[in-house]
Parts: structure tokens; C-alpha cells; sequence
């Protein structure tokens, strides 16, 4: 059994009863070790009557003309703490047996009552501590070479063979403080209050992973997923003084797939931060193409895939046709929108066009080229990464 009696528990005991009864508290551990006392002088001695009531299992008083055996002993009452079924300590109060027995119940009351309550927050945060232990395991992909997975997730009440995709939530906040043990246990019951099934755990100190169960038939609908989403930033927009970004990898079957999805997560919001910052969502599903260029930039290929977009970035320092390319790309060529979008005449866009047709040696308008120019320019916007 687990050690619940430790010595900021028993000062507690100490310090409710005292106040209670106006006389001195000790309270001793399993060796007969004062561990918590009104007495500071007699911390960390051994406690005479205490040993006794360990050794019989019962009470022991302790009266002035005390045993020759209990010279160092000051009189007063001491009574064992019984906890499920075993003596785990002694508690003891000063003074003399006749008036202090009377406070004997209500201080033993008080110890059992604050031994459980330590019990339970502490098996509370052991429980909390193998989840997270479960949910580490499965994204980063430790789960599915331990045979003792499933029974381990079951006895703590999780189904390992519910479907699930990994949801990434980066928490802002204006200090940069990381947050308190009581704003992440907040933010946990925030995340797992949309279904009791979904996992939760802190990753970094201001990002929480959530396995989000989902109908293993459509995990590929996307309105499951707008309406979970929904839902989650109504949650997060309840917090005051806290921003957030949320990413959502992509379902992949199977325990293996969950690794697989955190890592589409992370992906998301890796991209999603450098390229639309203003943005409080990122679907892994919007950056795919993103991610391979992203591993493309290094290699040779990239290079030369760059080098293309290399004469208009060095003939337009403050970006302008950069960002009219780029408007033109996101409004999928379509003349019209791009020039609302950028508020300019349709003729002063086309002479852009003109232009970065001149400086690259390809046609924004002809589609093969307009897509070499996306993943050039996309590569130079990716370079921060």
C-alpha cells in the first residue's frame, strides 16, 4: 500500500485539530516517528507511547508517575490510525489523560477523515499519471509493441480499440508564464467535457494533445468534424485572457494510426503558424501539399524549383507582386476576385501578371506554370520552418 500518512498530511492533521482543541497534536508514521507536531522541537524523534500503540494495535495512556520505560515520554493520550483495515500511524495529544480523552474521537475523526481525503487525491493523480502514460504511448507509437496495452488501458477505463484522431490545442496567453496545475486540470475537463471517451494529456507546457473518438464509418466526413470543432472553440472561447490555435491531424486506423495522426497534428499546426497565423484552425487535410514541399526544401529539386520564383523576389523588395501572385493562386486564377481582393483595376493586375511573367519566364496564366509558381513562392514562404 501506498504511503498516505507523509508528513505534510499529518501537519495538516496537526494544525485542523489544534485548532479545535487548544491542546498539542503529534502524529506519528509507521516507525513511531513524530512527523508532524504543535511541537517543532520534537520533529523527527521517536515517540515512546507511539511504539506501544504499534506494537498492540490499541490505545496507550500516558500519565505523570509514567513506566520507568517511558522516561522521555510526556504524558497525554495516544491512539492508533486505522486505515482500510491497518494501524498505518498513532496520534497523540498532550496532557493529562482525565482531561484530554474527551478530544479523542473528534482528533482521530480528523485524521481518518483528511488519510482518505489525501488517499483518494493521490490515486486520483496516479490514475491521472497512467493515462497520460497511455496517451503517450500511443502517439508515439510505444503502444503497439506492448502486449500488456489493452488489459493496462481497460483497467483504467479506456478502450484502446475506439477510433480516434489526434486534435492539437496551443494555448496563448499574454504572460508567458506556463500554466498552473489548477488551469490545466481546467482545461482538461474544458477538452475531454465534449465526450467522456476522448484522451487528454499536456505535451508541452502550453499545448495538450486530445484523442477525439470518431464514428470509425465516416472519419472521413468532414461535418462530424466542423461540428466537433464547433463545439470545442465555444469551450475555449469561454476562458478569459487565453487565445488558442487548434490543430486537427487525420484519422488513420488502428492503434498505429494514432502516432500517425499526432504526427498530421503537429504538421498542421507547424504550417498553420507560419503561414496563416490569424487563423485559430488548421486541418492537416489544408497543408498536405505544404508538408511535402516542406521536406522537398532541402534536396537539390527544391532548389532548383526555387530558383524560378528567385528573379521576382529580388526585383520586388517590398513584395507587392509576391502578395498579388499569392492572391491570385488562393482565388484559384480567377481575375475578378484576385483584384477585389487586392482593391486595385483589373488592367493594373494584368500588368502585374505581365510582369511576373517577364521577370520568372512563366505565364501565371497558363496552368502548369501558375502551378510551378505556387510551389516556388510556396518554398520561399516555407523557408522560416
Amino acid at each position: 500500500m501506498p504511503v498516505y500518512l507523509t508528513e505534510s498530511v499529518a501537519q495538516s492533521i496537526v494544525d485542523r485539530a489544534m485548532a479545535i482543541i487548544g491542546y498539542n497534536v503529534n502524529v506519528m508514521d509507521q516507525n513511531g516517528v513524530i512527523i508532524g507536531s504543535g511541537d517543532k522541537r520534537r520533529l523527527h524523534t521517536v515517540h515512546e507511547g507511539a511504539l506501544k500503540v504499534l506494537a498492540s494495535g490499541d490505545s496507550f495512556d500516558i500519565y505523570k508517575n509514567k513506566p520507568k520505560d517511558f522516561v522521555m515520554a510526556k504524558q497525554g493520550i495516544n491512539r492508533p490510525i486505522n486505515f482500510r483495515r491497518r494501524v498505518v500511524g498513532v496520534v497523540g495529544i498532550s496532557g493529562h489523560p482525565d482531561e484530554v480523552s474527551q478530544f479523542a474521537d473528534l482528533v482521530v475523526m480528523t485524521a481518518d477523515l483528511m488519510l482518505e481525503n489525501a488517499a483518494i487525491m493521490f490515486e486520483a493523480h496516479w490514475s491521472l499519471r497512467q493515462r497520460e502514460n497511455i496517451i503517450s504511448e500511443l502517439i508515439h507509437g510505444t503502444a503497439e509493441n506492448d502486449p500488456l496495452f489493452s488489459s493496462r488501458s481497460r483497467n483504467l477505463g479506456i478502450n484502446p480499440d475506439l477510433p480516434r484522431i489526434a486534435v492539437l490545442i496551443y494555448l496563448q496567453r499574454q504572460e508567458e508564464n506556463p500554466l498552473s496545475t489548477d488551469e490545466i486540470e481546467y482545461f482538461q475537463y474544458l477538452l475531454r467535457k465534449g465526450d467522456p471517451d476522448d484522451l487528454v494529456a499536456l505535451t508541452e507546457p502550453n499545448q495538450f494533445v486530445l484523442l477525439h473518438t470518431v464514428n470509425r464509418c465516416d472519419s472521413r466526413n468532414q461535418d462530424q468534424l466542423t461540428s466537433y470543432l464547433s463545439s470545442l472553440k465555444l469551450r475555449l472561447s469561454s476562458v478569459k485572457n487565453v487565445s488558442y490555435k487548434v490543430a486537427l491531424g487525420r484519422y488513420i486506423k488502428g492503434i498505429s494510426g494514432v502516432r500517425l495522426s499526432y504526427q498530421t497534428a503537429q504538421e498542421a499546426l507547424r504550417l498553420g503558424l507560419q503561414l496563416l497565423p490569424d487563423q485559430p484552425v488548421y486541418r492537416y487535410v489544408d497543408f498536405q501539399l505544404d508538408s511535402l514541399m516542406l521536406d522537398l526544401l532541402p534536396s537539390w529539386k527544391g532548389k532548383e524549383v526555387q530558383e524560378h520564383i528567385r528573379p521576382l523576389l529580388l526585383s520586388d523588395p517590398k513584395g507587392c507582386l509576391q502578395k498579388t501572385l499569392r492572391v491570385y493562386i488562393n482565388a484559384q486564377a480567377n481575375p475578378g476576385v484576385t483584384a477585389k481582393k487586392l482593391h486595385i483595376h483589373r488592367n493594373t493586375l494584368s500588368y502585374r501578371l505581365d510582369k511576373i511573367q517577364s521577370l520568372t519566364e512563366r505565364n501565371p496564366r497558363d496552368f502548369s506554370d501558375l502551378l510551378l509558381l505556387h510551389f516556388a513562392l510556396r518554398m520561399h514562404e516555407l523557408q522560416g520552418l
